[in-house]
């Protein structure tokens, strides 16, 4: 029996020394912005937790963390038709990049956010950087870190891989395609590709991929992979192309890329290349696979060159069974439609292994997100994505603006964790009221007030929301914090001049915030959004806590 204290003063000294989960010297537990009492022992990083059906996310203290992140909190350089940029009025407000995201932090904790989402600046985040004086901001909020070699690897930034990696898309005739090219199918089957991903997420900082604050790791921006959007069920205000169709169709060879500015010494594309094996192994001859494609093909490989020959690989999407349509593949013949479904799995898989095992290798413990976002424009992505994604990752990024799209979702996902995406734009009551129907395919409120029931809206309905016993959704991450000029978007919590949009501080008069920082001079007075966010994120953490001490008594009954 006298073990025990004795036990119990050892756990005491290691916590003041700082032993205990690895802190400083002298610093007690940090509470990451838990709610209520802990749900399990402490751990090194955020953990995940799935209890009577409900999933949710967990500090390393162990409490129950209902993530309510803002994406983008950074200062942009967008230049405005005045020549303005929000960087540069934020810094003449603050004096330096350093103090705006110290301030940012501040408002961002008063309006009852707790996190922050990808593209933060590096002076926002809660770690300590060789750089700037070895500057480390007070103000700390977990968040999420990226690697983006869907983009980065196109033209081998910083010489990560032996050479660049090709684009897919880059290799299908205009003729054929004439869709969106904004976005690149890279190569995932070039081990360059794999190869790309592992150094990059080796070279994030130490700071950042060994902090206790880091949520989580998101691998890539979905707006730069092509395919990963809405496919053509549910219907959406825009369709991604078939990943199978792309590979079909594309060149098995390429020599540049001219957007890119890259030569590439091994011309194969290897992509194309894996799509053929398949078909080979499904058919074991071109006699079969013309029989159920309808096709005339003389043999698998080429024969006569991409666009001219009769080989298979010499496809190019001028035959009626490929069919034009790169979305449904409707003109399709149905085996065709079903091995270029099926290939969409294969091609999906192969992305999430390379860069889930490239995050888990180069930070060990810590969570892997999804690329941000699937689901975009109000669309659902294709089930073969979903799959692989549920297959690889830890959570997944998503929109799911309906009961109907987050039972798609789990039953493609197989029932895995989700963090929703949620942008809300009121243009004709902001800084951008000269552009007040915004971008295309986006619903645009008419006033702040508007915008702030409808986030109240979506928050209290991510939170209920559950499907076939699952409750998934940990969270949401709201873009973004400033309004977009490149986009024309009153995406933000606030200006382009810094005002937020509370119904004081974007103002045209003149006046002085809570810390004392100048507002106002706005053009017009606009709306208030921040307060219902605000009331909003408070309404959703008190739930939170409220949840967690239910299931802390349960627990110690059960003891």
């Amino acid at each position: 029996m006298k073990a025990a204290p004795r036990l119990r003063r050892a756990a005491m000294r290691l916590l003041a020394g700082g032993i205990f989960c690895g802190l400083s010297p002298g610093l007690a537990p940090p509470r990451f912005g838990g709610q209520g009492r802990p749900l399990r022992p402490p751990q090194r990083y955020f953990s995940l937790l799935r209890q009577d059906g409900r999933w949710w996310l967990l500090t390393p203290g162990g409490r129950v963390f209902w993530m309510l992140a803002v994406d983008d909190v950074n200062p942009s350089r967008s230049r405005n038709a005045a020549g303005s940029s929000y960087a540069a009025r934020a810094e003449a407000k603050y004096g330096s990049e350093k103090t705006w995201a110290e301030q940012s932090a501040r408002r961002l904790l008063a309006w009852g956010f707790n996190s922050l989402g990808e593209y933060a600046s590096q002076y926002v985040l809660p770690a300590r950087w060789p750089w700037g004086g070895r500057w480390r901001i007070h103000t700390r909020l977990p968040f999420v870190a990226m690697i983006r070699p869907a983009l980065y690897s196109l033209r081998n930034q910083y010489g990560y891989a032996r050479e660049p990696v090709k684009d897919v898309l880059a290799g299908v005739s205009r003729k054929i395609y004439r869709g969106w090219r904004g976005a690149a199918a890279p190569d995932v089957f070039d081990p360059n590709f794999a190869a790309y991903a592992r150094a990059e997420a080796a070279a994030l900082p130490p700071p950042v991929r060994s902090s206790r604050w880091l949520i989580g790791l998101t691998s890539d921006d979905a707006d730069n992979l092509a395919g990963f959007g809405p496919g053509p069920e549910p219907r959406a205000s825009r369709c991604s192309p078939n990943l199978g169709w792309i590979t079909a169709v594309t060149d098995y060879e390429q020599a540049a890329n001219p957007r890119w500015g890259v030569r590439y010494r091994d011309h194969r594309v290897y992509t194309k290349l894996a799509l053929e094996r398949r078909l080979r192994a499904e058919y074991g001859s071109i006699a079969r696979l013309n029989a159920a494609w309808g096709a005339d093909y003389s043999r698998f490989g080429d024969d006569g060159g991409w666009g001219r020959g009769r080989g298979w690989l010499d496809e190019d999407g001028r035959h009626a069974w490929i069919g034009r349509d790169n979305c449904g593949l409707r003109t399709a013949a149905p085996a065709v439609r079903r091995d270029l479904e099926r290939f969409v799995y294969r091609y999906a898989r192969q992305y999430f292994r390379a860069t889930t095992q490239a995050l888990r290798r180069a930070a060990p413990g810590h969570l892997v997100f999804g690329p941000a976002t699937l689901n975009g424009w109000g669309g659902l992505t294709r089930s073969g994505i979903l799959r692989a994604a549920g297959e690889s990752v830890d959570v997944l990024q998503v929109n799911a603006g309906s009961r109907r799209m987050l039972q798609l979702t789990l039953a493609a996902d197989g029932g895995r964790p989700l963090v929703y995406w949620l942008g809300l734009a009121a243009n004709p009551d902001s800084a951008l009221w000269r552009y007040p129907r915004g971008a295309p395919g986006v619903r645009i409120y008419a006033s702040q007030a508007a915008r702030g029931r409808a986030y109240r809206r979506a928050l209290e309905t991510a939170f209920r929301e559950c499907a076939a016993g699952i409750c998934p959704v940990l969270g949401i991450k709201d873009w973004a914090f400033a309004d977009s000029w490149a986009e024309k978007m009153n995406w933000g919590l606030v200006s382009a001049r810094d005002n937020a949009y509370d119904g004081r501080e974007a103002r045209r008069a003149r006046g002085r915030d809570a810390w004392n920082y100048p507002t106002g001079g706005e053009a017009r007075d606009y709306g208030d959004f921040v307060d219902a966010v605000t009331a909003a994120n408070r309404k959703i953490a008190g739930w939170s806590r409220r949840w967690s001490r239910g299931r802390s008594r349960q627990a110690r009954r059960r003891q």
